[in-house]
């Protein structure tokens, strides 16, 4: 399966909120895999279809399964999540501040605050119905992911956005939003 591109805050794609996938066909099945090798080439640990400039309601998302992501996630560590049309159910009162980055901003880190534990209802590649609950990472990926498909970009909700570049220099919310 090819890797796909992934899109920069230039695209407008990225700024829309993402269709509801109704076709659940090849075509479907084509892009899940091509967005699940494009995620694992560029090492992400979440992938949503507006990334890779498909205006569709589809996240995917796996955290690390080396020894010390084994150690640290137990039984999320590793494991592929598919959800098409997700939609956050439940959030938990408890809020985590956590640093994030994204494959469509390339360079650059934010401290965001997310919901600890969330519950997600959507449907599995197949189009079944199915709900998960997450917490901690596994939770900030969904937030993350589900974000990009109603066209918010960490940097929208940052608390700081910086790029790591050895002095952590502060970079401006509008300075990150160009890519």
């Amino acid at each position: 399966m090819p890797v796909l591109p992934i899109i920069q805050p230039d695209n407008p794609i990225l700024r829309r909120p993402a269709a509801r996938v109704n076709d659940f066909g090849p075509e479907l099945q084509n892009l899940i895999d091509d967005m699940l090798d494009t995620m694992m080439d560029a090492c992400g640990a979440g992938l949503a279809g507006p990334q890779v400039a498909q205006s569709l309601r589809i996240i995917l998302a796996r955290l690390p399964d080396d020894a010390d992501s084994q150690e640290k996630y137990a039984e999320d560590a590793g494991k592929l999540h598919i959800v098409v049309n997700p939609k956050i159910i439940r959030r938990s009162d408890e809020m985590a501040a956590g640093v994030e980055g994204c494959l469509s901003l390339p360079g650059l880190l934010g401290d965001v605050d997310r919901h600890q534990s969330i519950e997600i209802a959507g449907q599995d590649r197949e189009g079944r119905p199915m709900r998960l609950a997450a917490s901690d990472w596994l939770a900030r990926v969904f937030q993350h992911e589900i974000d990009h498909l109603d066209g918010i970009l960490y940097v929208d909700i940052a608390t700081r956005v910086w790029r790591p570049d050895g002095d952590e220099e502060e970079a401006t919310v509008s300075e990150a939003t160009l890519g």
